[in-house]
Protein backbone atom coordinates (compact mmCIF):
# COMPACT_ATOMS: atom_id res chain seq x y z
CA UNK A 1 0.00 0.00 0.00
CA UNK A 2 0.89 3.65 -0.37
CA UNK A 3 0.79 4.94 3.20
CA UNK A 4 0.77 8.64 4.14
CA UNK A 5 1.87 9.43 7.69
CA UNK A 6 1.42 12.70 9.53
CA UNK A 7 3.64 13.31 12.54
CA UNK A 8 6.27 11.01 11.06
CA UNK A 9 9.12 12.96 12.60
CA UNK A 10 7.64 12.76 16.10
CA UNK A 11 8.29 10.26 18.88
CA UNK A 12 5.78 7.54 17.93
CA UNK A 13 5.86 8.39 14.22
CA UNK A 14 9.62 7.98 13.90
CA UNK A 15 9.51 4.53 15.51
CA UNK A 16 6.67 3.56 13.16
CA UNK A 17 8.66 4.72 10.12
CA UNK A 18 11.68 2.65 11.12
CA UNK A 19 9.50 -0.45 11.18
CA UNK A 20 7.51 0.34 8.03
CA UNK A 21 10.57 0.82 5.81
CA UNK A 22 11.25 -2.89 6.40
CA UNK A 23 7.95 -3.77 4.69
CA UNK A 24 6.80 -3.65 1.07
CA UNK A 25 4.66 -0.55 1.64
CA UNK A 26 5.58 2.75 -0.02
CA UNK A 27 5.87 5.33 2.74
CA UNK A 28 5.17 9.07 2.55
CA UNK A 29 5.35 11.66 5.30
CA UNK A 30 4.16 15.24 5.40
CA UNK A 31 6.81 17.69 6.56
CA UNK A 32 5.47 20.93 8.02
CA UNK A 33 7.52 24.08 8.64
CA UNK A 34 7.73 23.16 12.33
CA UNK A 35 8.92 19.59 11.68
CA UNK A 36 12.31 18.60 13.06
CA UNK A 37 13.67 15.53 11.26
CA UNK A 38 16.44 14.61 13.72
CA UNK A 39 14.76 11.34 14.70
CA UNK A 40 14.52 10.09 11.10
CA UNK A 41 17.68 11.58 9.58
CA UNK A 42 19.23 8.12 9.14
CA UNK A 43 16.26 6.79 7.13
CA UNK A 44 15.18 9.95 5.28
CA UNK A 45 16.34 8.58 1.91
CA UNK A 46 14.08 5.54 2.32
CA UNK A 47 10.86 7.54 2.65
CA UNK A 48 9.07 10.08 0.49
CA UNK A 49 8.99 13.48 2.19
CA UNK A 50 6.22 15.82 1.06
CA UNK A 51 6.53 19.51 1.95
CA UNK A 52 3.49 21.33 3.36
CA UNK A 53 3.92 25.04 4.04
CA UNK A 54 0.17 25.62 4.44
CA UNK A 55 -3.00 23.54 4.34
CA UNK A 56 -3.48 24.64 0.70
CA UNK A 57 -0.57 22.37 -0.22
CA UNK A 58 -2.62 19.31 0.66
CA UNK A 59 -4.65 19.71 -2.54
CA UNK A 60 -1.46 19.54 -4.60
CA UNK A 61 -0.13 16.57 -2.60
CA UNK A 62 -3.29 14.50 -3.07
CA UNK A 63 -3.60 15.46 -6.74
CA UNK A 64 -0.10 14.14 -7.48
CA UNK A 65 0.10 11.08 -5.20
CA UNK A 66 -2.30 8.18 -4.66
CA UNK A 67 -2.67 7.04 -1.05
CA UNK A 68 -4.35 3.84 0.12
CA UNK A 69 -4.03 4.60 3.84
CA UNK A 70 -3.46 7.65 6.04
CA UNK A 71 -2.02 7.24 9.53
CA UNK A 72 -2.59 10.39 11.53
CA UNK A 73 -0.05 10.93 14.31
CA UNK A 74 0.50 14.69 14.13
CA UNK A 75 -0.63 16.44 17.29
CA UNK A 76 -0.16 19.51 19.44
CA UNK A 77 -0.18 19.01 23.19
CA UNK A 78 -0.52 21.55 25.95
CA UNK A 79 -1.65 20.63 29.46
CA UNK A 80 -4.01 23.59 29.54
CA UNK A 81 -5.18 26.25 27.13
CA UNK A 82 -2.98 28.94 28.63
CA UNK A 83 -3.67 31.54 25.93
CA UNK A 84 -5.82 32.08 22.87
CA UNK A 85 -2.69 31.47 20.77
CA UNK A 86 -2.33 28.03 22.37
CA UNK A 87 -5.98 27.29 21.66
CA UNK A 88 -5.65 28.43 18.06
CA UNK A 89 -2.58 26.30 17.40
CA UNK A 90 -3.94 23.19 19.09
CA UNK A 91 -7.23 23.53 17.19
CA UNK A 92 -5.41 23.88 13.85
CA UNK A 93 -3.19 20.84 14.40
CA UNK A 94 -5.64 18.53 16.19
CA UNK A 95 -8.91 19.40 14.44
CA UNK A 96 -8.49 21.46 11.25
CA UNK A 97 -5.50 19.60 9.82
CA UNK A 98 -6.93 16.06 10.06
CA UNK A 99 -10.35 17.31 8.94
CA UNK A 100 -8.81 18.66 5.72
CA UNK A 101 -7.00 15.34 5.31
CA UNK A 102 -10.36 13.58 5.48
CA UNK A 103 -11.81 15.92 2.86
CA UNK A 104 -8.87 15.19 0.56
CA UNK A 105 -9.08 11.46 1.29
CA UNK A 106 -12.77 11.46 0.36
CA UNK A 107 -12.16 13.44 -2.82
CA UNK A 108 -9.26 11.26 -3.98
CA UNK A 109 -10.72 7.93 -2.80
CA UNK A 110 -8.24 6.96 -0.10
CA UNK A 111 -9.37 3.63 1.32
CA UNK A 112 -8.77 4.03 5.05
CA UNK A 113 -7.59 6.28 7.87
CA UNK A 114 -5.99 5.33 11.19
CA UNK A 115 -6.55 8.03 13.78
CA UNK A 116 -4.56 8.42 17.01
CA UNK A 117 -6.39 9.26 20.22
CA UNK A 118 -5.49 9.35 23.89
CA UNK A 119 -6.55 7.67 27.11
CA UNK A 120 -7.12 11.21 28.46
CA UNK A 121 -10.43 11.28 26.54
CA UNK A 122 -12.12 8.94 29.01
CA UNK A 123 -13.70 9.59 32.37
CA UNK A 124 -10.74 8.60 34.54
CA UNK A 125 -11.19 6.07 37.34
CA UNK A 126 -9.28 3.44 39.28
CA UNK A 127 -10.53 0.73 36.92
CA UNK A 128 -8.83 -0.18 33.62
CA UNK A 129 -10.20 2.08 30.88
CA UNK A 130 -12.51 0.39 28.40
CA UNK A 131 -13.63 1.53 24.94
CA UNK A 132 -17.19 1.69 26.25
CA UNK A 133 -16.33 4.06 29.12
CA UNK A 134 -17.92 7.49 29.32
CA UNK A 135 -16.09 10.21 27.38
CA UNK A 136 -15.07 13.04 29.68
CA UNK A 137 -11.90 14.78 28.38
CA UNK A 138 -9.27 15.43 31.03
CA UNK A 139 -7.95 18.62 29.42
CA UNK A 140 -8.28 20.87 26.38
CA UNK A 141 -5.93 18.68 24.34
CA UNK A 142 -8.15 15.63 24.93
CA UNK A 143 -11.21 17.74 24.04
CA UNK A 144 -9.73 18.48 20.61
CA UNK A 145 -9.12 14.77 20.10
CA UNK A 146 -12.77 14.07 20.90
CA UNK A 147 -13.90 16.88 18.59
CA UNK A 148 -11.98 15.48 15.65
CA UNK A 149 -13.17 11.95 16.35
CA UNK A 150 -16.76 13.15 15.90
CA UNK A 151 -15.82 14.56 12.48
CA UNK A 152 -13.99 11.32 11.69
CA UNK A 153 -17.06 9.25 12.56
CA UNK A 154 -19.21 11.46 10.30
CA UNK A 155 -17.04 10.54 7.32
CA UNK A 156 -17.07 6.86 8.20
CA UNK A 157 -20.79 6.60 8.91
CA UNK A 158 -21.55 8.28 5.57
CA UNK A 159 -19.45 5.73 3.72
CA UNK A 160 -16.72 8.17 2.67
CA UNK A 161 -13.82 6.22 4.19
CA UNK A 162 -12.98 3.27 6.44
CA UNK A 163 -11.37 4.08 9.76
CA UNK A 164 -10.33 3.20 13.27
CA UNK A 165 -8.83 4.99 16.25
CA UNK A 166 -6.00 3.77 18.47
CA UNK A 167 -6.15 5.45 21.89
CA UNK A 168 -2.69 5.40 23.43
CA UNK A 169 -1.72 5.25 27.09
CA UNK A 170 1.54 6.78 28.35
CA UNK A 171 4.00 5.85 25.58
CA UNK A 172 7.66 5.88 26.58
CA UNK A 173 10.94 4.77 25.06
CA UNK A 174 13.92 5.88 23.03
CA UNK A 175 13.82 9.33 21.38
CA UNK A 176 10.94 10.42 23.59
CA UNK A 177 9.72 13.98 24.11
CA UNK A 178 10.46 15.90 27.31
CA UNK A 179 8.29 13.74 29.54
CA UNK A 180 8.79 12.34 33.01
CA UNK A 181 10.75 9.16 32.21
CA UNK A 182 13.39 10.92 30.07
CA UNK A 183 13.67 13.62 32.74
CA UNK A 184 14.31 10.98 35.40
CA UNK A 185 16.86 9.17 33.24
CA UNK A 186 18.76 12.34 32.38
CA UNK A 187 18.81 13.31 36.06
CA UNK A 188 20.37 9.95 36.95
CA UNK A 189 22.90 9.98 34.09
CA UNK A 190 24.08 13.54 34.81
CA UNK A 191 23.84 13.29 38.62
CA UNK A 192 21.56 16.34 38.55
CA UNK A 193 18.96 17.02 41.27
CA UNK A 194 15.35 16.68 40.16
CA UNK A 195 12.32 17.56 42.24
CA UNK A 196 9.19 15.57 41.49
CA UNK A 197 5.77 15.38 43.10
CA UNK A 198 5.19 12.80 45.84
CA UNK A 199 5.36 10.08 43.17
CA UNK A 200 2.32 8.06 44.16
CA UNK A 201 0.64 8.27 40.73
CA UNK A 202 -0.04 4.77 39.36
CA UNK A 203 0.21 4.89 35.56
CA UNK A 204 0.12 2.33 32.76
CA UNK A 205 3.36 3.12 30.94
CA UNK A 206 3.52 1.43 27.53
CA UNK A 207 6.78 0.81 25.69
CA UNK A 208 6.85 2.48 22.29
CA UNK A 209 7.71 -0.64 20.26
CA UNK A 210 4.61 -2.34 21.67
CA UNK A 211 2.59 0.64 20.48
CA UNK A 212 4.16 0.33 17.03
CA UNK A 213 3.09 -3.32 16.99
CA UNK A 214 -0.49 -2.10 17.39
CA UNK A 215 -0.20 0.18 14.35
CA UNK A 216 1.28 -2.66 12.28
CA UNK A 217 -1.52 -4.98 13.35
CA UNK A 218 -4.08 -2.29 12.44
CA UNK A 219 -2.47 -1.86 9.01
CA UNK A 220 -2.65 -5.61 8.39
CA UNK A 221 -6.26 -5.65 9.60
CA UNK A 222 -7.16 -3.03 7.00
CA UNK A 223 -5.03 -4.59 4.24
CA UNK A 224 -6.88 -7.90 4.69
CA UNK A 225 -10.25 -6.09 4.35
CA UNK A 226 -11.31 -7.05 7.86
CA UNK A 227 -12.34 -3.53 8.85
CA UNK A 228 -16.06 -3.20 8.11
CA UNK A 229 -17.16 -0.45 10.51
CA UNK A 230 -15.64 2.14 12.81
CA UNK A 231 -13.60 0.67 15.65
CA UNK A 232 -11.79 2.10 18.68
CA UNK A 233 -8.97 0.22 20.38
CA UNK A 234 -7.26 1.06 23.65
CA UNK A 235 -3.52 0.58 23.26
CA UNK A 236 -1.90 0.56 26.66
CA UNK A 237 -0.75 -1.51 29.59
CA UNK A 238 -3.04 -2.68 32.37
CA UNK A 239 -0.14 -2.94 34.83
CA UNK A 240 0.53 0.31 36.68
CA UNK A 241 3.63 1.64 38.38
CA UNK A 242 4.10 4.53 40.77
CA UNK A 243 6.62 7.15 39.71
CA UNK A 244 8.57 6.21 42.85
CA UNK A 245 8.76 2.65 41.52
CA UNK A 246 9.96 3.90 38.12
CA UNK A 247 12.77 5.83 39.81
CA UNK A 248 13.68 2.76 41.88
CA UNK A 249 13.83 0.55 38.78
CA UNK A 250 16.02 3.07 36.95
CA UNK A 251 18.38 3.34 39.91
CA UNK A 252 18.84 -0.45 39.81
CA UNK A 253 19.30 -0.42 36.03
CA UNK A 254 21.88 2.36 36.25
CA UNK A 255 23.59 1.10 39.40
CA UNK A 256 23.44 4.66 40.72
CA UNK A 257 21.64 6.42 43.54
CA UNK A 258 19.68 9.34 42.11
CA UNK A 259 19.40 12.90 43.38
CA UNK A 260 15.63 12.83 42.87
CA UNK A 261 13.35 14.13 45.61
CA UNK A 262 9.60 13.59 45.93
CA UNK A 263 8.59 16.85 47.56
CA UNK A 264 6.49 18.92 45.17
CA UNK A 265 2.75 19.13 45.94
CA UNK A 266 0.47 17.67 43.29
CA UNK A 267 -0.94 20.26 40.88
CA UNK A 268 -4.72 20.67 40.69
CA UNK A 269 -6.47 17.87 38.83
CA UNK A 270 -3.40 15.59 38.91
CA UNK A 271 -3.99 12.15 37.34
CA UNK A 272 -3.42 9.56 40.07
CA UNK A 273 -4.36 6.37 38.19
CA UNK A 274 -4.59 5.25 34.57
CA UNK A 275 -4.52 1.73 33.21
CA UNK A 276 -5.97 0.22 30.04
CA UNK A 277 -8.24 -2.69 29.32
CA UNK A 278 -6.73 -3.96 26.05
CA UNK A 279 -8.95 -7.04 25.65
CA UNK A 280 -10.68 -5.69 22.53
CA UNK A 281 -7.32 -5.06 20.82
CA UNK A 282 -6.18 -8.53 21.86
CA UNK A 283 -9.32 -10.19 20.50
CA UNK A 284 -9.58 -8.32 17.18
CA UNK A 285 -6.04 -7.13 16.37
CA UNK A 286 -4.18 -9.87 18.27
CA UNK A 287 -2.34 -7.09 20.12
CA UNK A 288 -1.16 -6.97 23.70
CA UNK A 289 1.83 -5.29 25.39
CA UNK A 290 4.78 -7.70 25.34
CA UNK A 291 7.53 -5.61 26.94
CA UNK A 292 7.70 -5.62 30.71
CA UNK A 293 8.63 -2.44 32.52
CA UNK A 294 12.20 -3.52 33.35
CA UNK A 295 13.01 -4.42 29.74
CA UNK A 296 11.46 -1.22 28.41
CA UNK A 297 13.19 1.01 30.95
CA UNK A 298 16.52 -0.73 30.34
CA UNK A 299 16.35 -0.13 26.58
CA UNK A 300 15.30 3.47 27.16
CA UNK A 301 18.08 4.10 29.70
CA UNK A 302 20.71 2.57 27.42
CA UNK A 303 19.62 4.84 24.57
CA UNK A 304 19.96 8.01 26.63
CA UNK A 305 23.22 6.80 28.12
CA UNK A 306 24.81 6.97 24.67
CA UNK A 307 23.62 10.53 23.99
Amino acid sequence: MNILITGGSGFVGSHLLKRLILTNHKIFIIKRNSSDLWRIKSIAKKINILEMKSFKDLSHIFAHEKFDLIIHLAMKYVKSDESWQDAQEINEVNITYPSILLMMADQYKTKAFINTGTCFEYNLSNNPLSETDFINPYNYYASTKVAFEDIFKFYILHGKILGLTLKLSYPYGEMDNKKVIPLIIKSIITNTPLELTYGEQKLGFTYVEDIIDAYLQAINFIAKDKLKSYEVFNIGANNTYQLKEIVGHLEKISGKKSLISFSKPYPPNEIMHISCNFEKAKKILNWFPKTDIIEGLTKTYQYYQTK
